[in-house]
C-alpha cells in the first residue's frame, strides 16, 4: 500500500498556530454577532410573509450550508490543496458577508447568507486538516487546547462588538465582516501548504489509497451525537437561567459570559492531557456534562445554577478540541479534508438536531428543567458505561 507524506519546506509555529485558530472564530461570528439584533431584524422584516420561519435564518442559514457542503469542500481541500481553499474562503467570506450592510431585501440578504456558509464550510475544513498537518502529538493538543481558551473569548468580543453595531442600525453588524480581509492577509502570509510526497516505490498519487470509510463512520456517528449534548447547552443556557428566575436579558448575558470560563478551563485541561487515553476522555466529558446538566435542571437557585453550568461548561470546553484531535488521528494526510470536512457537517448537524430533541425529551419529562436534567443523567450514564467498559473491544471505534 502507498502512503503519502507530508514534507514541510517551512516549519509551522505561533503564527500559523494563532492564524488558524483565529480563522476558527470566523464561522462562529456569523451566528453570534447577529444574536444581540435579532429583535431589530424582525422589527425591519417584520411584514414580509413568512417572517418568523425567514428572519431566524439570516442567523442559522450559514451553519446549515456547512453542514451540507463541508463533505464536498474536504474533497476539493485534498484535490487542490489546504491553502488555496482557505484563501479562496476567506475571500468569499469577507466579500460576501459584509454585502447586506447595503441591502434592504431579506431575500437577497439570505443569499449572501447562503454563500458565507459555504466559504465557512472551506474555512473550518481547510483550518482543521492544516491543523493536523502543522502539528502532531503533543504540540498538536496543546494548540487544539489553546483553540478552547480562545475561542470563547473571541466570540465574546463578537457578541459586544454586534450589540455595539446593532446600536447603531440593524445593517451596521455586517460591517464585522471586514475582519476577514486582515485574517486573509496574515493567512496569505503565514500559511504555507504541506508539500506530498510518495513512500519509496510508491507510484499512485495522494489519493489513491482508499478513503477510510470505516474511520469516516465512526467519526460520523460519535461527532453527531456529542453535538447534539454539546448543543444543548450552546443553544439553551440563557433559557435555563431564565427559567431560575434571572429575568432580564442583561443579567442573562452576564450570567453566560461568566459560565464561558468554564469552557477556558477546559481548554486550559485538555493541553494537560498528555497520555491519557481517549476513553478516559471521553468518560470525563460524559461526565462533566452529566453532573453540570443534571444540575442545571435540578439546582434550586440561581447561583447555585451557575456553579452546574461551569461544570457543564468544563464539559464543551474538552469537547471541541478532543472531537477535532480524536477526528484528526483517523484520517491520514491525503484524505484529511475530505474527513474533517464530514467531521465539520456532523458538528454543525446538531445545531439543528439538538433543539427539536430537547423538545421531545421536554414532553416525555413535563418541563423544560426536567428535560435538561434528564440529558444529564443519560450523561452520566454514558459516562458509567465508558468505565464498566473500559479496555474492551467495543470501545475500539473511540480509540
Amino acid at each position: 500500500m502507498n502512503h503519502d507524506i507530508l514534507t514541510q519546506p517551512r516549519t509551522a509555529g505561533a503564527a500559523q498556530g494563532l492564524a488558524l485558530i483565529c480563522a476558527a472564530g470566523l464561522p462562529t461570528m456569523a451566528i453570534v454577532s447577529l444574536v444581540p439584533n435579532l429583535p431589530q431584524l424582525f422589527a425591519h422584516f417584520g411584514g414580509v410573509p413568512h417572517a418568523q420561519w425567514l428572519v431566524p435564518m439570516i442567523l442559522t442559514l450559514p451553519s446549515l450550508c456547512l453542514a451540507l457542503f463541508s463533505p464536498f469542500i474536504g474533497n476539493l481541500i485534498d484535490r487542490a490543496g489546504r491553502r488555496p481553499v482557505l484563501l479562496a474562503s476567506l475571500a468569499l467570506f469577507t466579500a460576501v458577508g459584509v454585502l447586506p450592510y447595503a441591502m434592504h431585501d431579506l431575500t437577497m440578504v439570505l443569499v449572501t447568507r447562503f454563500f458565507v456558509g459555504i466559504a465557512e464550510a472551506g474555512i473550518l475544513a481547510a483550518q482543521n486538516a492544516l491543523m493536523g498537518d502543522y502539528f502532531a502529538g503533543e504540540r498538536r493538543q496543546r494548540w487544539l487546547g489553546l483553540l478552547s481558551v480562545i475561542s470563547p473569548v473571541l466570540a465574546a468580543l463578537f457578541v459586544l462588538a454586534g450589540g455595539g453595531l446593532g446600536a447603531i442600525d440593524w445593517h451596521a453588524p455586517f460591517l464585522l465582516y471586514l475582519v476577514g480581509a486582515p485574517m486573509l492577509v496574515w493567512a496569505y502570509f503565514s500559511i504555507h501548504e504541506p508539500v506530498r510526497t510518495r513512500t519509496a516505490g510508491g507510484e499512485r498519487d495522494a489519493g489513491a489509497d482508499p478513503f477510510p470509510w470505516a474511520a469516516a463512520r465512526s467519526v460520523a456517528l460519535v461527532t453527531v451525537g456529542v453535538s447534539v449534548l454539546y448543543f444543548v447547552q450552546a443553544v439553551q443556557l440563557g433559557r435555563v437561567f431564565h427559567e431560575h428566575g434571572v429575568g432580564s436579558p442583561a443579567a442573562i448575558g452576564l450570567h453566560v459570559t461568566l459560565a464561558s470560563a468554564g469552557v477556558v478551563l477546559g481548554g486550559i485541561v485538555f493541553a494537560r492531557l498528555v497520555g491519557v487515553s481517549m476513553p478516559t476522555r471521553f468518560t470525563l466529558m460524559f461526565a462533566c456534562l452529566g453532573i453540570g446538566y443534571a444540575g442545571l435542571g435540578l439546582a434550586p437557585g440561581a447561583g447555585v445554577v451557575l456553579a452546574f453550568a461551569l461544570v457543564a461548561q468544563f464539559g464543551n470546553g474538552l469537547a471541541i478540541p478532543m472531537l477535532i484531535g480524536w477526528a484528526l488521528e483517523k484520517f491520514g494526510a491525503a484524505h484529511r479534508g475530505r474527513g474533517m470536512g464530514i467531521w465539520g457537517s456532523c458538528f454543525f448537524a446538531g445545531t439543528f438536531l439538538s433543539p427539536p430533541l430537547l423538545t421531545e425529551v421536554t414532553r416525555v419529562a413535563g418541563s423544560f428543567l426536567g428535560a435538561v436534567a434528564g440529558i444529564g443523567v443519560f450523561c452520566l450514564f454514558l459516562a458509567g458505561m465508558l468505565v464498566l467498559l473500559r479496555g474492551r473491544r467495543i470501545l475500539a471505534p473511540i480509540r
